[in-house]
C-alpha cells in the first residue's frame, strides 16, 4: 500500500522538530506540557464529579446570590 510509509515517518517528525527547538524553546514546552497534565489531574481529582450527589441546590437560590435584585421597597435617590 502506498500509505505505510507515512505511517513511521510521524515519530520521526516529531523527533527532528525537538531537536530543533532551542533549549529555551524545549524547556517551554515541557513546562507547558507537565502544567497541562497537573492542571487535568486537579480537574480529575476535584472537579470531575460531586463529592455529594445527593446535595443540590436550587437555581432560584443562586442565581438570587449570584445576581442580587434590588428590592422594590429601597428608594432611589436621583443625584443632582
Amino acid at each position: 500500500m502506498p500509505g505505510e510509509g507515512n505511517l513511521s515517518k510521524g515519530p520521526v517528525r516529531l523527533r527532528t522538530r525537538w531537536v530543533r527547538l532551542s533549549p529555551l524553546g524545549r524547556d517551554i514546552a515541557l513546562i507547558l506540557i507537565v502544567k497541562f497534565a497537573a492542571l487535568g489531574l486537579l480537574w480529575w481529582a476535584f472537579f470531575s464529579h460531586p463529592v455529594a450527589p445527593h446535595m443540590s441546590v436550587e437555581a432560584s437560590r443562586v442565581e438570587a446570590h449570584v445576581i442580587p435584585f434590588a428590592s422594590p421597597e429601597e428608594p432611589t435617590r436621583a443625584t443632582h
